[in-house]
C-alpha cells in the first residue's frame, strides 16, 4: 500500500494520444466470434489444441513491427487459481517464437494490485514469471515504472477525462490476455473483461473503485474501450467457486478456452462457472449479466450462441463433456 499510496499521490504523467479503433479480430468466423472449448488434463496440450483450433498463431505474429504484449493476471503473487500460472505465459510464448516472432518481440506484462500486489516486479519474480522470461529470452513490463498515456474513446462516457494505460500497451501490435476465473464482489466475476483494470493506472483504479453498483460495472466494462485484445486464452483448469475474499472451495474443470472476442469467451467462462456452482452464479442468466449488457450496447462483442462459434475439443476423452457443451449452447441462445 506504501507503493500503490505514492503513486496515487505522485501520479505518472499520462498525455493524450489518439484513439485508436478497436483492431479487426483476428480469428472471427465471418460475423462469429470464435472461441474454442479444451477438455484436458494437461495445460501445455489444452493451449496447444486451442492455438490449432482457432487457426494458430501466424494471424498473431504477421506483420508485427512492434511487440506483442501478454497480459496475465498478477494482481497479487498468490499461486494459480489465484492468479495465472507462470506455465500458461510459457506456452503461449513459446507458440509465438515458433511461429517465426523474434522473442524480443514478445513482452509479458502487468501492473498489480493495490493490495499485497506492487511493486509487480516482485509480484512477477515470485509467480515464477520473470524465471519464464529469462528462459525464452521475453522482455518484462511492470507498467507502473513505465510510461502512461491517456485515450478518450468517443464511447466511454463514464470515463470523461479519457483512461490512463501503459504506453507499452498503447503501441502494441497484438495484445494476448490470459486470466483467470473466479468470483468477484463486485462484477460477479472476474475474467477478460475485469482483467482490463490491471492496465489502470493506481488514480484510475481508485477512482473505479469508488463506487461498486452500476457506475463502478460502467467503468469497469468502458476501460476496455481504450484499447484493443488479440486473443484471450482463459485458463480454466482450475478455479475457486467459494464466495470472495475467502475463495476457499475449488473445482477442476480441466478446460482451456481460447477466443477472439473477451465477451464472447467470458461468456462461455461464466458458463462453465455456472455449472460449477460458483458463488452467486445460480439463479442468474449468464446474459444478463451486466458485464455482457453493457459490453453489447458498446459493441465490444456478443454473449449470444448465434453470434458465436463454439469449437469443441475433448482430449480427456470425457464422458460428460458433451453435456457441459450443450448446456452452454442453451445457456446463451
Amino acid at each position: 500500500m506504501a507503493v500503490y499510496d505514492g503513486l496515487v499521490k505522485n501520479p505518472p504523467p499520462g498525455p493524450i494520444v489518439p484513439y485508436n479503433s478497436p483492431r479487426p479480430e483476428l480469428y472471427s468466423n465471418g460475423q462469429k466470434h470464435k472461441v474454442v472449448i479444451v477438455r484436458t488434463g494437461n495445460r501445455q496440450l489444452g493451449i496447444n489444441e486451442g492455438f490449432r483450433l482457432i487457426g494458430g498463431a501466424n494471424p498473431i505474429v504477421k506483420d508485427v513491427k512492434n511487440e506483442v504484449i501478454i497480459k496475465p493476471n498478477c494482481n497479487t503473487d498468490d499461486p494459480f487459481p489465484r492468479n495465472s500460472h507462470s506455465e500458461t505465459v510459457r506456452i503461449i510464448a513459446q507458440n509465438l517464437i515458433e511461429s517465426g516472432l523474434p522473442s524480443d518481440k514478445i513482452c509479458v506484462g502487468d501492473a498489480s494490485g493495490r493490495y499485497r500486489g506492487l511493486p509487480t516486479r516482485n509480484t512477477i519474480k515470485e509467480m515464477g514469471i520473470k524465471k519464464v522470461a529469462d528462459d525464452l529470452g521475453i522482455k518484462v513490463g511492470y507498467f507502473e515504472e513505465e510510461e502512461w498515456v491517456t485515450v478518450k474513446p468517443p464511447t466511454a462516457s463514464a470515463w470523461p477525462d479519457g483512461v490512463k494505460i501503459p504506453k507499452r500497451i498503447y503501441e502494441a501490435d497484438r495484445v494476448i490476455f490470459t486470466p483467470i476465473v473466479r468470483p468477484h464482489r463486485s462484477p460477479y466475476f472476474t475474467i477478460n473483461l475485469k482483467l482490463g483494470v490491471g492496465l489502470l493506472d493506481p488514480v484510475g483504479r481508485d477512482w473505479l473503485h469508488w463506487n461498486k453498483n452500476q457506475d463502478f460495472m460502467n467503468r469497469m466494462v468502458e476501460l476496455n474501450l481504450a484499447f484493443s485484445t488479440d486473443l484471450c486464452v482463459t485458463d480454466v483448469m482450475k478455479f475457486y467457486t467459494g464466495k470472495p475474499p475467502l475463495h476457499d472451495e475449488m473445482v477442476e474443470p480441466g478446460i482451456i478456452l481460447v477466443g477472439s472476442n473477451r465477451v464472447a469467451t467470458d461468456a462461455v467462462a461464466v458458463c462453465l462457472m455456472k455449472q460449477y456452482g460458483a458463488h452467486r452464479l445460480a439463479d442468474i442468466p449468464v446474459r444478463d449479466h451486466l458485464s455482457f449488457t453493457l459490453s453489447e450496447a458498446k459493441d465490444m462483442g456478443s454473449s449470444s450462441i448465434n453470434d458465436i462459434d463454439l469449437v469443441v475439443s475433448n482430449l480427456a476423452d470425457d464422458n460428460e463433456f458433451g453435456d457441459r457443451v450443450s448446456q452452454i449452447k442453451e445457456e446463451l441462445s
